[in-house]
């Protein structure tokens, strides 16, 4: 008897041959880039031995987080800005009522203390002063005839006094009569310029209408509100630079005087702090921010 063939030709052991190929390696045969291929895209992070990722040369560089030790730019301390205002300014009201006559001076105009600003008509108060005058005369010519009476014994004591009262009351009468005449002159207050005029002339004024602002340019002041938490850290006469918060070169100055009270509501202590501006280094008015610490 012949002995029996295998049933497995050379064509199915090939079919075999390859089966166990395909089995033995899964990413045999797909298409490159498929998903599970195998091969890693470009942009996918390596991994290390131990499974964390290892970022490749076209990953972004990570973000330093909050506690990297960078230091970063802090915001300007409100606290710390302020205007700078002149120290005298000063509002001048008319003291007399009547139509103004003459404007002296304009806007922005340096004056000095006792310098006429405006006019008002004073006819009426010269009148008024001629005649305090005339009878201020008359009674003081009646009270030196009572005296060298009195002192022959003419006349009596009660005679004598009541001349010398009608003299004192005659004097104080002229007294407030010029004065009210000088009032129609409107001077300034201080020296320093004419910040605001607030009349014209032709105009009927008031007494206490407001007709000119006059402000001192030559001495400003910053005053800062403080926290409670800085107080003790600032000390009168500690030097300061004030920067103007629109740029430019930081101005010396002083700390005048620091309010030891603390305000409950606000929790914040005063801070006055003087610049002697007679140079013109800074205008009143501008907003700065002071540096207590200057270099």
């Amino acid at each position: 008897m012949s002995p029996r063939r295998s049933s497995t030709g050379p064509a199915q052991g090939c079919i075999l041959s390859l089966a166990l190929v395909v089995l033995c390696c899964p990413g045999c045969g797909r298409a490159p880039g498929s998903a599970d291929s195998g091969q890693t895209p470009p942009s996918a992070a390596a991994a290390r031995p131990d499974g964390v990722p290892v970022p490749t040369d076209s990953a972004a560089p990570p973000a330093l987080p909050p506690s990297s030790g960078v230091p970063a730019e802090r915001a300007p301390d409100p606290s710390l800005e302020a205007s700078l205002a002149p120290i005298h300014d000063v509002e001048v009201p008319a003291r007399a009522a009547g139509q103004l006559v003459a404007l002296e001076v304009e806007e922005g105009m340096r004056v000095r203390a006792d310098q006429p600003l405006a006019r008002i008509d004073d006819r009426e108060c010269r009148a008024t002063l001629d005649e305090r005058q005339a009878l201020a005369t008359r009674a003081e010519a009646a009270w030196q005839r009572a005296q060298r009476l009195h002192e022959q014994k003419l006349i009596a004591d009660e005679e004598f006094m009541s001349a010398r009262a009608d003299w004192e009351v005659a004097r104080a009468q002229r007294d407030r009569a010029r004065l009210a005449w000088e009032w129609c002159t409107v001077r300034a207050p201080i020296a320093g310029v004419v910040a605001e005029r607030r009349t014209q002339v032709g105009r009927t004024v008031e007494q206490g209408d407001v007709l000119f602002r006059v402000s001192d340019p030559d001495w400003l002041r910053a005053e800062l509100l403080l926290p409670q938490s800085r107080l003790g850290s600032v000390r009168a006469g500690q030097r300061v630079a004030l920067l103007p918060v629109t740029g430019g070169a930081p101005v010396p100055a002083a700390i005048t005087r620091v309010t030891p009270l603390v305000d409950p509501a606000s929790g914040t202590f005063r801070v006055t702090i003087d610049l002697d501006n007679r140079r013109a280094r800074l205008p009143a008015g501008i907003t700065v921010r002071v540096d207590l610490e200057p270099r």
